[in-house]
């Protein structure tokens, strides 16, 4: 018999490419199972090309959020109806819960299922949902997630992140770099200034210092969001040198392909830089307060720079010092010699 999967990890952009090993790992031990993947909307397209799942439920907990937040309960409750209809129709073998929240929780309350298995270490009283907990496997985000698995009884075979780039947004990447004169032999130095969290993100003048300082052997190359037109714009006004810049230009999987273009990615831990880790390209990561142990990507490609404080690693947006010296205080020098360290060579 077919054992179905349910995966469950919602959002967001990194923690999404994180839990890909899972589905790999899986897919090793039990090659006949079938692996379904609850996801919202805006992370969908990093694993509906991705070969170890078969099925993915798109289910808007963005908006259902939004809702929320606006009190439009009505619309939140249309959406939950919604989703308990999809699932009315499904029974697996197991429920994976790694988004581990108490929203998580319900959905796999939810599933016609035996067995929900979740973290030990999840937050907001999801353990209680669980019919079984299982404990990491180690400090690592990775690890954390593939610790899941033990409760089925199989040992993760697979720490590797994957992300599938479709042709079409290889193909935007070939013209868009064109059109911006980087030719095939140049070294392309793609720099992501923008996280979601104010904590996460290293000041506009770093990443314009560290442009002054890569100009000499690299192209540069601003990625991001339309939220981070601003920001892209003061960097590009502060570098004194040329710099691409297409921050809001691009779909996720069209900056995917991008970022595989990519000699080198430096950014704050967001998830560009774990989807640059995914396609193989070496990164540089600037943390502040989450800690390179836990989240940097794996490999020898993949550099981090840190400057530890008495505070360090609070895991807040907010500085509760107001100072954000855990990031701020990281020098451009620092970062530029790690990606000499790691760069892809012309």
């Amino acid at each position: 018999m077919t054992r179905e999967i349910l995966i469950i990890r919602l959002s967001s952009i990194g923690d999404v490419i994180h839990c890909t090993p899972v589905a790999g790992s899986l897919k090793a031990a039990w090659p006949d199972c079938r692996i379904t993947w609850l996801v919202g909307e805006t992370c969908a397209d990093l694993i509906k090309d991705n070969p170890h799942i078969d099925e993915i439920m798109v289910w808007p907990r963005e908006r259902f959020d939004k809702h929320l937040r606006e009190y439009e309960f009505s619309q939140a409750l249309a959406l939950w109806r919604d989703l308990r209809q999809q699932l009315a129709v499904k029974s697996f073998y197991a429920v994976l819960d790694i988004h581990g929240l108490f929203l998580t929780g319900m959905i796999a309350r939810l599933v016609r299922t035996d067995r929900r298995i979740g973290l030990k270490c999840a937050r907001e009283l999801n353990p209680l949902f669980m019919t079984e907990k299982a404990a990491p496997l180690g400090t690592h985000i990775i690890d954390r997630y593939l610790g899941v698995l033990t409760a089925l009884g199989i040992r993760p075979a697979c720490r590797e992140m994957l992300l599938m780039v479709p042709g079409e947004a290889r193909e935007f990447a070939q013209h868009f770099l064109q059109q911006a004169q980087v030719a095939a032999e140049d070294r392309l130095a793609v720099l992501v200034p923008g996280t979601t969290w104010p904590t996460k993100n290293w000041p506009a003048e770093r990443f314009a210092a560290t442009a002054a300082r890569l100009a000499q052997d690299f192209k540069i190359l601003l990625c991001g969001g339309k939220s981070e037109l601003a920001l892209g714009r003061e960097i590009v006004a502060k570098a004194g040198v040329p710099v691409i810049n297409a921050i809001g230009q691009t779909s996720l999987l069209e900056m995917a392909a991008i970022l595989g273009c990519a000699a080198v990615v430096i950014a704050g831990d967001t998830g560009p830089l774990y989807m640059a880790a995914a396609l193989g390209t070496p990164t540089v990561a600037i943390f502040g307060p989450t800690n390179p142990a836990t989240y940097v990507p794996p490999g020898k490609n993949n550099a981090f720079v840190y400057n530890q404080q008495a505070c360090s690693f609070c895991h807040k947006t907010k500085c509760r010092l107001k100072s954000m010296d855990c990031i701020s205080s990281v020098q451009p020098a620092a970062v530029v010699e790690q990606v000499y360290r790691v760069g892809k060579k012309s």
